[in-house]
């Protein structure tokens, strides 16, 4: 390619890297040359020189989950523009399995990783990430890692309280996810926060724990509406405990909202589908996988000693399930424009 052009190797390769000062003539020469020979930089030459494979590593409990799909295109558009390629591995939740992800990343020599699961905590994350650079996704885990993007769970379930009460609840019952998780921690401290800045009780067997499935948001839901005084209000900290929600008042043959209402975390593209459409708290979850890719090329590019911490905002998108005048049809606009 530097003989096509006519200049020696070493102007070949400040030209094709920015670097150094050349003539506009040559550098345009030198960039002809190698698009006539499809010339590309070899990528592991590179490595060597510059000590950076140029890829990132991101692990996901699941890619066909709609909220880590997204997690996963807003990451990869910001890598793909700054000259990142992307390794994605799908960890599953299990401690072992995420082990072994994080391992095989940095065996391909990855020069930073993005993280969404935490199944264990920081001490083995230390030990498995050593020098790598690693930011967290919709984590927090104090003492390990370069930084996090997480959501304001406690905000948004607290907009949630806020509503149903305004619409004159006050037996709220509350879905939460697995206890060792940082959204569901953060989201019940958010529940038990804004019922006590209402005076309201949290009642103890309105508040059980459950895994992030429809399957256990159906099992807990017939437990909290088969009590004696059965609560007037649902908040879900997830989409998927709603939807087993509203399958156990569908089994029940209970009304929505006229014998209990239902409110949740995660506003997903379904919930104005459904009949009567959910109250729903939304934030933008490709922004937060373009957050974190930010952060990690900006650790991986400067090193610093302090970690780095930025939180979603969300807002409250007000539906028919907890009784605000919606007609139907203006549900439907927001799915078919």
């Amino acid at each position: 390619m530097a003989e096509r052009a006519g200049v020696s190797t070493a102007t070949a390769s400040r030209a094709l890297n920015g670097r150094g000062e050349l003539a506009e003539h040559t550098r345009a020469t030198v960039v002809a040359a190698a698009a006539e020979l499809d010339f590309r930089p070899s990528r592991s030459a590179r490595s060597l020189r510059t000590r950076r494979t140029s890829t990132v590593g991101l692990l996901v409990p699941s890619v066909a989950h709609t909220f880590y799909a997204s997690l996963i295109k807003g990451a990869q558009a910001y890598l793909h523009d700054a000259g990142y390629r992307l390794i994605l591995v799908d960890s599953g939740v299990e401690a072992e399995s995420m082990a072994a992800a994080i391992e095989t990343l940095r065996d391909h020599e990855v020069d930073g990783i993005l993280i969404s699961s935490t199944p264990f905590g920081a001490a083995r994350f230390n030990r498995l990430l050593g020098n790598t650079p690693c930011v967290f996704l919709d984590e927090v885990v104090p003492g390990a890692g370069s930084g996090s993007v997480a959501i304001e769970n406690a905000k948004g379930v607290a907009l949630l309280v806020e509503h149903v009460a305004w619409h004159g609840h006050r037996r709220i019952a509350f879905l939460g996810g697995p206890a060792n998780n940082t959204a569901s921690a953060e989201r019940l401290g958010g529940f038990r926060s804004a019922m006590a800045e209402r005076g309201l009780e949290v009642a103890p067997e309105l508040c059980p724990s459950c895994e992030w499935s429809i399957k256990s948001g159906f099992a807990a839901a017939l437990e909290v509406l088969s009590l004696a005084e059965r609560p007037t209000a649902i908040v879900t900290a997830s989409a998927e405990l709603a939807l087993g929600a509203l399958a156990a008042t569908r089994s029940l043959k209970l009304t929505i909202p006229k014998d209990v209402a239902l409110a949740m975390f995660d506003d997903r593209y379904f919930a104005p589908l459904l009949e009567p459409s959910i109250t729903a708290i939304a934030y933008d979850d490709v922004d937060m996988g373009r957050r974190g890719a930010e952060m990690l090329i900006g650790v991986i590019r400067q090193p610093a000693d302090s970690r780095h911490e930025s939180r979603l905002d969300v807002k409250l998108v007000p539906r028919r399930s907890c009784g605000c005048s919606r007609e139907l049809s203006a549900d439907l606009d927001e799915v078919i424009g």
